[in-house]
């Protein structure tokens, strides 16, 4: 007997393989792993970008097992949250935990690293990196390729005030020059602390158009994805954009894989654009998965309500007894 080679009921047999490939990736949950050292504010980040109430203290480490927390989806889909416990508890790169880590980040879609914004120093997370990425070269590949580097609590540092845009009842925090000039160094410093020196380790890949076409040494495509192997420096994905201008949000995007990013979860700084380059980051069927979760609007929005309550200024004039500034006093109300 004859295969049936018929085109339409060939195309209908590849509609039902792709709809059951569809239906299989969407039931997958989504796994999100944050790690870093104790105080760096992991658990306080993910319940700002996905809205989880994990516990949080500003004294005590409450993390000190491998908490899974799973987050249920309208549609049935969940999402699944390894809260790790910070590194260097003991002052020393817990090797209890460097099996757990290394397990859980390599079953993680996305793994976020998060460094104190207001800290220089490198050593310690540096030993931890390597501990955790080991000595087998695929997994190394497999981690830091997943990898996304953050700066937390940058409303810690204090150059210069930050901006409150107000509108309405809610608003938006934003640097003013002076810490968003810091804040760029720190990130250039931090990447050549951690990522650079893995380079060799690297595969950053992002979605194209469909016309991607680019024969450039390190580059790679298929129909859906384009891949860079090594660090994409911000001077070689401008060079690359400048022979092939077409395609510069797809250099752009490369480039963001390995970038390092300052945020705050108390101000809600910079989240939407976190989000941005991790969904960015991943595959078609983890993006798929992963926007089920977030939603980039409101993700950088504080009430002003919340906001008032940031100011830590009060201004008292000893001579006369009185106060003459409390940002709690303020009418911030819209003027009618």
């Amino acid at each position: 007997m004859q295969k049936e080679t018929h085109p339409v009921n060939v195309l209908q047999r590849v509609r039902k393989i792709v709809a059951r490939q569809v239906e299989v990736e969407t039931a997958k949950p989504f796994v999100v792993s944050v790690m870093g050292t104790t105080g760096t504010g992991k658990s306080s980040l993910i319940n700002a970008l996905f809205g989880t109430d994990l516990r949080t203290d500003p004294v005590r480490p409450c993390t000190k097992d491998v908490q899974t927390v799973r987050v249920d989806g309208s549609d049935g889909s969940h999402l699944l949250f390894h809260d790790l416990p910070g590194i260097g508890e003991a002052g020393t790169v817990d090797e209890s935990y460097i099996a757990q880590y290394r397990t859980r980040l390599l079953e993680s879609d996305v793994v976020l690293w998060a460094i104190h914004a207001d800290s220089r120093s490198v050593t310690f997370d540096q030993h931890a990196l390597d501990r955790v990425l080991g000595d087998s070269p695929a997994e190394r590949v497999a981690l830091m390729s997943r990898l996304t580097f953050l700066l937390t609590k940058a409303d810690l540092l204090t150059p210069a005030p930050w901006i409150f845009s107000k509108s309405g009842g809610v608003g938006m925090f934003a640097a003013m020059p002076a810490t968003a000039e810091l804040l760029a160094e720190k990130e250039r410093y931090f990447q050549d602390a951690f990522i650079l020196p893995h380079a060799a380790d690297l595969v950053s890949s992002t979605h194209h158009d469909g016309t991607f076409d680019v024969s450039e040494s390190g580059l790679a495509f298929d129909q859906h994805l384009v891949s860079h192997r090594g660090l994409l420096t911000s001077e070689a994905a401008e060079a690359l954009s400048a022979r092939h201008p077409r395609h510069r949000d797809v250099f752009q995007r490369l480039h963001d894989n390995h970038r390092v990013i300052s945020c705050s979860a108390r101000l809600r700084f910079n989240l939407a654009n976190l989000m941005f380059v991790i969904v960015n980051k991943l595959g078609p069927g983890a993006a798929v998965r992963f926007q089920k979760f977030t939603s980039p609007q409101g993700l950088n929005t504080v009430s002003v309500e919340t906001a008032r309550r940031f100011c830590n200024l009060v201004v008292f004039d000893q001579a006369r007894g009185k106060v003459l500034f409390d940002m709690a006093d303020q009418e911030l109300g819209d003027r009618r």
